[in-house]
This record gives structure tokens, sequence and C-alpha cells, in this order.
């Protein structure tokens, strides 16, 4: 992540004490919520200077924009950029303690056949931890391989049209027939043409025997069934988040009927983005902060995660659980191919 390279410009503006005084600050304010004075500094941190010497490293905190003060003779609030120093500075930390406690493995508890399932795991898992709005991004069903398409007579009348993907993902349409065909040697046809294709490969014609048949206007009606791109869960945690107002929210559902803000929110592939406040760079959710990253089928991205908080929110944490859920998802959908 950019951002996370740029760690130079704290060392270089503030000693060792001035650092603990501003994550104490940040950390104490996300905690409380409230304006945190010198005197909260020294009552909560192992910080052994006076109170004098404190109130001024917050003047210089203050002059560098890493805090405010919100009125005369209140504490200080941690601005964006305060914000920002204490996410970089917990990465620091937490990766030098990456074994994660959590009530998570249940992910290894649902069977291979059932992505949809999975990805409603991840998302409830990680906005109950996170306390946050969840976006998921489905993966693409024109991009899964067709590992075997079945043929089922249920009736003189009907069959059963069956496409089972690389994920497990079976589209199964009933059709009505009107001629005493071999469908079994049609099914074996069909496999021997279609298992280890993409869906994209059949809609657009690369499959040369089926162009202009029936079987392929067949398959383009059951695969081009409309299926939301996203699965998105926890809004009500945006709601009762006392630091973020109704219209704060409803400027963020404004902002995600665009598909291409989404998108716009993940600088690196390989890198969890964390953008907070003004980064976010739409003056509407300034409140918010938002983690988004990828998760991957071996090599190569299938889908991505987006979870929104209010920027006064436990970034240790959500980092944390924020970099499982991918890895978990990623885990996943490679054996899932594998298999």
């Amino acid at each position: 992540m950019r951002r996370l390279q740029n760690k130079g410009e704290h060392q270089r503006n503030l000693n060792d004490r001035q650092r603990k005084v501003l994550y104490c600050i940040v950390k104490e304010y996300i905690e409380n919520k409230k304006p945190v004075s010198s005197q909260r500094v020294l009552e909560v941190s192992n910080i052994n200077f006076s109170s004098a010497t404190i109130r001024n490293d917050m003047k210089k905190l203050e002059y560098l924009g890493y805090i405010y003060q919100p009125h005369t003779s209140a504490g200080r609030v941690p601005t964006d950029k305060g914000l920002r120093f204490y996410y970089e500075e917990m990465v620091k930390i937490s990766k030098e303690t990456e074994e994660l406690n959590l009530e998570v493995d249940t992910f290894r508890l649902i069977p291979l056949a059932d992505p949809e399932k999975i990805l409603l795991l991840a998302g409830n898992l990680l906005a109950r931890l996170a306390e946050g709005y969840v976006l998921i991004e489905r993966p693409n069903p024109r991009d899964l391989k067709i590992l075997r398409v079945i043929l089922t007579p249920i009736s003189e009348d009907y069959l059963i049209f069956s496409i089972l993907t690389e994920f497990g993902i079976s589209k199964i349409t009933p059709i009505r027939i009107h001629d005493d065909l071999n469908w079994e040697e049609i099914e074996r046809q069909l496999n021997f043409l279609l298992r280890g294709r993409t869906v994209e490969d059949v809609l657009t014609g690369k499959v040369e025997t089926l162009r202009g048949s029936g079987i392929l206007k067949l398959i383009e009606s059951v695969m081009n069934e409309k299926l939301e791109r996203y699965i998105d869960v926890g809004f009500e945690n945006l709601l009762k988040d006392d630091t973020l107002s109704l219209e704060d929210i409803k400027h963020l559902l404004e902002e995600l009927k665009d598909h291409r803000f989404l998108e716009s929110l993940i600088e690196n592939d390989k890198d969890i983005t964390v953008k907070i406040g003004k980064e976010i760079g739409r003056k509407k959710l300034e409140r918010f902060a938002v983690f988004s990253g990828r998760y991957y089928k071996g090599s190569s991205p299938i889908g991505s995660v987006h979870l929104f908080t209010s920027k006064i929110t436990r970034y240790d944490r959500n980092h944390r659980v924020f970099n499982y859920v991918l890895n978990r998802l990623s885990e996943y959908f490679t054996s899932a191919a594998r298999r």
C-alpha cells in the first residue's frame, strides 16, 4: 500500500515521546469518543513526564495537523492525519503478533460445494467483529470453468438441465422436451465439448460446435440470469454508530450505487487499502473509514471485499479481521478450484 510506505514522515517530525502521546490520544479517543487531555494521557500511559511536557507535545502535534482542539480548555481530538498515523503504527505492531485468536474456524466446516454460504459467512463474520457494513463481490459466473453438464429426465415432457461449475455453483433449469431423443448420449457429447471450458468461452462462441444451436441458447438463458454483484451485510451497524448521522449513511448509500466508486477504493491488488476521512475522496463521506481488498483463486483475483465503518473505529481489530477474512476466502476458492 502506497500510504503505508510513507511512514518516514512521522519519524522525521516526531520524537519517540511525541509518537507515544499521539498514539495514546487517538486510542483513547477511539475508545471513549471524548477529547483527550494531557492529564488523561498520563493516566492511561506509562509516559513518565510532567503534564506541562505533554501539553507542549500536544501543541506540536496540533501544529503538525495530527490533532485539534474543538474549543478552548477542551482536550484534543485526532484529525484524519492522526488516525492515519495510528493505523500505520498499529499495522507495525500487528505484524509482530500475527497469530489470531478469533472464533472463525467455522470456515473449515462449510462444504466445498456451497460458495454462496462461504461468502455470507465471511461477510457476517467481518461485519460482526468489525462492527461495520460489508460488501463482498461475488465471483463472476462467466469466468468459472464448467465441470459437468447434467440432463435428468423427470417425465415424458420435462427434464432438468444443470451446469456444475468449479466452485460448485449449479445452475438448474427445467425444460420442456418435444422429441424422443437419446438424452444420455446428448449429455455425454455436451460434457465432451464443455468440460474445462469457461462459461465465457461458451457464451462468446468459442465452442464452435454449439454455434447457433438450441443448446447454446439454453445455456445463455441459464447463465445470463441476473445475479446481484455484491452481497451486503451489517448495515444495522452503521445505524447503531453514534458518530454517524442518518445523513452520513444516506450519502454512503448514494455513492455505493456507482460500482466504479468501489473499484476505485483498491489501490493495490495484493494489499489491503485503508482510506480514512478525506482520503476517500468524497466530501460527503469524510466521517467514514473504508478497508478494501481482493480475494483470489490461486494468483488470480476473483472478487473484492469492502468494510465501511465510522473513522472513529478500532483499526487494530479491523485490520486483523479483514486480513483474516481475505486470506480464508482465497484459501477456500483456491481449494475449491483445485478440487
